[in-house]
């Protein structure tokens, strides 16, 4: 078993506070924009009240997931530039712990995420994504007056009709003063009720009674204008039945294992692929952050973003290419991959991570001079 020493557990005590400070701050950033954006359905009517709790515990885990790489290549560029910043990376390299000792902390530290990062994606991810498709469904299966939004004009999905629910009684839970206007053979019907309630016959079939209203028939200005006071008003209610999609993200690897529709070989091996992109993004991550006291702990940031968006850019197409059958699944997403670590033992080459022992006093005495 790997004994940590001191300095290790310091450093990785660092990695993991600048790791969990940078994915914190994402997702609330992310989050706050997508609690916006679902508000907004809400509002109209796209989605139920009811399933927006459901919406965002699906997109946390969803942009969690996407933000993990960003966040550990973000959490090493501030914690070891710190060390960097305020000399302590000098003082360790002093001690006669080279660069390539770094990289065991980091390790410690980038190794279980990406495992938890890979079964997420392997077994949890399915099982959420089909929470969302069911979620769905039954919003699809509701009928209309189920999502009716009481103070504002409800559209119809389906005819030229507008429903508007003035208010909800506290106490029997009844819509009261109801306007309900709808086109049929170029006449318009408008119903004004002084409230609205739900009836059952006895083979199930659902209405919406409206009661004590007037009902109009016909245009302004038109000598057939009819005006008919009723009592009780009954409009039939249908439910249709839709089930959840099975899409690709929903199935799980052996389905996608057997399947031979490129989709479904992409999305596995993107799941693959954003693991083995976090890893690297990890040995990508130490050179990166070497920086001189002078320049500041964030001088190569803008640089390390860059790399990461053209690293998942690239990515997005290669996979895109998997599903139009640009290129044969066993090229899929690797050659970014190759791509990528090259890159990396270039960095590392560039900063000196490479040398021996002898480069590592070099990068020690250059760094002091530094100072």
């Amino acid at each position: 078993m790997m004994k940590l020493t001191i300095i290790d557990k310091y450093i990785i005590k660092e990695l993991l506070s600048a790791f969990f400070s940078v994915i914190f701050v994402l997702l609330i950033i992310v989050l706050s924009t997508e609690v916006v954006h679902l508000l907004k359905w809400v509002s109209q009517g796209v989605i139920p009240l009811s399933a927006l709790l459901s919406y965002l515990t699906n997109s946390v885990f969803e942009f969690g997931v996407i933000l993990i790489p960003l966040s550990l290549l973000m959490g090493v560029l501030l914690a070891f530039g710190r060390l960097y910043h305020d000399s302590e990376m000098a003082a360790i390299m002093s001690a006669g712990i080279g660069p390539l000792q770094w990289y065991r902390p980091l390790m410690v530290v980038a190794v279980p995420l990406t495992l938890v990062l890979l079964i997420l994606l392997l077994f949890v991810q399915p099982i959420i994504s089909y929470q969302r498709e069911l979620i769905k469904a039954d919003m699809r299966s509701q009928v209309e007056v189920d999502k009716l939004i009481v103070g504002q004009f409800n559209q119809a999905n389906k005819g030229n009709a507008v429903l508007f629910l003035e208010s909800e009684s506290d106490t029997t839970h009844q819509i009261e003063n109801v306007f309900f206007q709808q086109h049929r053979e170029n006449k318009s019907h408008v119903d004004l009720a002084t409230s609205t309630s739900s009836y059952y016959d006895g083979s199930g079939q659902r209405y919406m009674m409206m009661h004590d209203g007037t009902h109009y028939i016909g245009n302004a200005g038109d000598a057939d204008f009819k005006m008919i006071k009723y009592k009780d008003y009954g409009i039939h209610v249908t439910k249709k039945q839709v089930k959840a999609r099975r899409t690709e993200k929903t199935k799980s690897v052996a389905e996608l294992w057997a399947s031979t529709i490129p989709r479904d070989k992409a999305e596995l091996q993107w799941r693959i692929t954003i693991p083995l992109a976090t890893i690297i993004v990890a040995f990508m991550a130490l050179p990166l952050s070497q920086t001189d006291p002078r320049s500041g702990r964030y001088a190569k940031l803008a640089v390390a973003l860059i790399l990461y968006l053209v690293y998942s850019n690239l990515l997005g197409v290669g996979k895109t290419w998997i599903v139009q059958e640009k290129v044969p699944v066993w090229v899929g997403t690797w050659w970014v991959h190759i791509i990528a670590i090259m890159v990396t033992i270039f960095l590392l080459k560039r900063s000196g991570y490479l040398t021996s022992s002898k480069g590592d006093k070099k990068i020690t005495l250059s760094t002091n001079n530094g100072n």
